[in-house]
């Protein structure tokens, strides 16, 4: 049993009746890329740095019994300094994102005959929520206007403007969507595997 549960989570489950796992395309192709996009995003970069590593801490609190035991380096450490690379891997998550949509269209047609299936709707679901996570970045906020003063003193000013607020909106939400876009992709892909263990978990809407 513990051979048939390690075989279960080791091996990748590349197709599925016309489901592709998220796992397998296109991450697979260019894993370090939108795997350190992730691990470098600043809602997973504050929870490790201080909870796993308790640095740099916010005050030296005696009630929360915080104590300084490295010295604050600021981002002039080489560790921070890789993680500012975030910026240039955004770029890697963007690219990403159009195969996945490509995904919940091929399994739209696989058949031959237009069919929404409910794993079809899993393939978009998480889909939009890598979107709606990849989008909401604070490096896409930089992006957008958070690297300029004045709005009015640049060409499109208020049009830029206007793409800043509602990506601001989004940025608001960034961290409870970079954790639920992170367990989307695992619940898609143990979806898929419960599909080709053979359990009936799928059914069609229409076709």
């Amino acid at each position: 049993m513990a051979v048939g549960f390690w075989a279960l989570f080791s091996f990748p489950v590349p197709e599925v009746g016309g489901y592709v796992d998220p796992f397998y395309s296109p991450t697979i192709l260019i894993l370090p890329l939108p795997g350190l996009y992730r691990l470098t995003c600043y809602a997973y970069r504050k929870d490790y740095n201080r909870h796993l590593f308790h640095h740099p801490l916010g005050c030296g609190n005696a009630e929360r019994r915080e104590k300084h035991r490295f010295a604050y380096t600021g981002e002039g450490s080489a560790f921070f300094k890789l993680e500012n690379l975030h910026r240039y891997f955004l770029y890697a998550g963007i690219a990403i994102l159009p195969f996945f949509y490509y995904d919940f269209y091929h399994s739209l047609i696989y058949t031959g005959v237009f069919t929404l299936r409910l794993g079809s709707l899993v393939l978009l679901a998480n889909a939009l929520l890598l979107t709606a996570w990849t989008f909401s970045c604070h490096a896409l906020r930089h992006l957008t206007g958070g690297n300029i003063d004045c709005d009015s003193c640049v060409r499109a000013g208020a049009l830029r403007r206007s793409v800043f607020n509602a990506q601001s909106r989004w940025n608001e939400h960034h961290e409870a969507l970079a954790w639920i876009s992170l367990l989307a992709i695992f619940f898609t892909d143990m979806y898929l595997r419960a599909l080709q263990a053979g359990l009936p978990l799928d059914f069609v809407f229409f076709r």
